[in-house]
């Protein structure tokens, strides 16, 4: 049954690929696999918008994956994009087209968030004790990752990929060893400031994931009778030599290279030869399992084992932070007894955003790492950059977004471009939080709010007698009416003796 299946989409910017699965003794059994190439990222134009003959390409792929999926339950699926859709300007346009085509949110991901659920798809499905070295060469870019077992040493993400690097010195299909040589020095370029930590890093197995990677192992398996899944620097630059050999790519045949990946060969080629001779890599091997299988994993851990990598980021964060935990967990008690009043008028009965109030409370006060003054921009800057790893783009973005309207002025205008979430539902998660941290501001545990009623936007705050007998509380909260309105939200506060009805 499809309700017992998992699903993971990863857009890439050379390929679409799914990959469905059932998990039998805690193991990911695939069951379909799927691959559209799309070549978004060749779709990119000068001014980084995507062109309406990639968006349509990128449409077409989606539908067909879309037919795919029939069945599966929302949370059962989850949808990744990665570079191409991290760097076109015009990303808003294909995502709500997308919408219309695939009924799951697509999550546009970090590149360290992306090297990080690559390696997470390769140790769970290669164990190895010592530490090792994966690289993973797409589209549009190259992740590479160091790492002992599970746990990722390192993480990194290059802008240069197979289709990019074609675009830039292989667009009109010519391979000359001016063009190889340009482009293997742009590679090496971009490797060279992560090399020294690589190399001393003394990885005994390195992995390449791509299918660029696994298509040169095969032309050379085939080539030279050789053991299949391995690769030597030697081969790799006899691979380079028989591609001189030809000045049109239109000529070169290979056994193992399909003719949908010829044209980035040489892109692909020479990002290989910088990766190894940069990181004094002389013989590398292959693994199938990559980013699609790492969200597999991660989706898995989410939904049956409840271990959600996002909460272990963000107490980390808190731990890294020194975050006053008790007040933290005060601002979320107290935002939680006003989400649980107000989830069905404001239609938040999903747990998630549940979840989303505690992460917000619990990291709304990271700013105080960097001054106690303007705490709230301070907490949305580090946020807004910080590496956390679970949270897509979006997501993350979001939080860094509550967390800074928790003080001070509402500036909706610093919300950004939503497509996974709905306007409303932040702005209303932002009110929810403003008012939690007005509730705490002396840090000590009280009794100030008894109940919060509404009616659509209509708010009524209902205080204990101790609340209603604060003045500075009941000060603070007027001054706030003027700041919910913003929000969309009207505010009125209320003793213990009034209620909805009575207003």
């Amino acid at each position: 049954m499809k309700s017992e299946q998992f699903a993971a989409l990863d857009l890439g910017s050379n390929s679409f690929h799914l990959v469905t699965a059932r998990v039998i003794d805690s193991h990911l059994q695939p069951l379909l696999r799927f691959k559209q190439q799309v070549q978004l990222g060749k779709g990119l134009n000068r001014k980084r918008n995507l062109t309406k003959d990639a968006m349509q390409r990128g449409l077409d792929a989606l539908a067909q994956c879309a037919q795919r999926l029939e069945g599966f339950l929302p949370e059962h699926v989850y949808v990744v994009a990665t570079h191409t859709l991290r760097e076109a300007q015009n990303a808003d346009v294909f995502l709500t087209r997308a919408a219309a085509v695939l009924p799951f949110p697509i999550n546009i991901i970090s590149g360290h968030e992306e090297a990080r659920l690559i390696y997470k798809g390769v140790a769970q499905t290669s164990p190895f004790n010592g530490p090792r070295l994966v690289f993973d060469i797409g589209g549009g870019s190259t992740e590479v990752i160091t790492g002992h077992e599970f746990e990722p040493a390192s993480l990194s993400s290059l802008s240069m990929g197979s289709v990019s690097f074609t675009e830039r010195f292989f667009h009109d299909g010519k391979v000359t060893e001016k063009r190889f040589q340009r482009a293997l020095v742009e590679a090496r370029s971009q490797l060279e400031p992560i090399a020294k930590r690589v190399r001393k890093f003394s990885a005994t197995q390195v992995i390449g994931t791509s299918g660029m990677v696994k298509s040169i192992v095969k032309w050379v398996s085939q080539r030279d009778q050789t053991p299949a899944g391995q690769l030597s620097l030697e081969q790799a630059l006899q691979c380079k030599a028989e591609l001189l050999q030809f000045e049109q790519l239109s000529d070169f045949h290979a056994d193992g290279i399909e003719d949908e990946r010829k044209p980035i060969l040489p892109a692909g080629l020479a990002i290989v030869i910088a990766l190894m001779q940069e990181f004094g890599i002389q013989t590398l091997e292959t693994h199938d399992s990559a980013l699609r299988e790492g969200v597999l994993y991660e989706l898995t851990e989410r939904v049956i084992e409840h271990q959600d990598v996002r909460q272990r980021t963000v107490d980390a964060m808190a731990a890294r932070y020194r975050i006053d935990n008790e007040h933290a967990q005060l601002v979320a008690d107290t935002g939680h007894h006003m989400l649980r009043d107000l989830q069905n008028a404001w239609g938040l009965q999903d747990n998630a955003w549940a979840q989303r109030l505690q992460w917000a409370a619990t990291l709304h006060e990271v700013g105080l790492h960097i001054n106690s003054s303007g705490v709230h921009r301070h907490s949305h800057y580090i946020l807004q950059h910080a590496d956390m790893p679970g949270f897509s783009d979006e997501e993350q973005q979001v939080l860094a977004s509550v967390v800074g309207q928790c003080r001070k002025k509402v500036k909706l205008e610093r919300l950004p471009a939503l497509h996974l979430f709905k306007t409303v539902d932040v702005q209303h998660l932002i009110a929810i939080l403003r008012l939690a941290v007005l509730f705490n501001t002396d840090r000590q545990p009280s009794q100030l709010l008894q109940s919060v009623r509404a009616q659509g936007d209509f708010v009524l705050l209902i205080l204990t007698q101790a609340g209603w007998d604060n003045p500075m509380l009941v000060s603070d909260l007027e001054k706030e009416i003027k700041q919910q309105q913003r929000l969309g939200i009207q505010l009125r506060l209320a003793p213990m003796s009034e209620n909805l009805s009575g207003s």
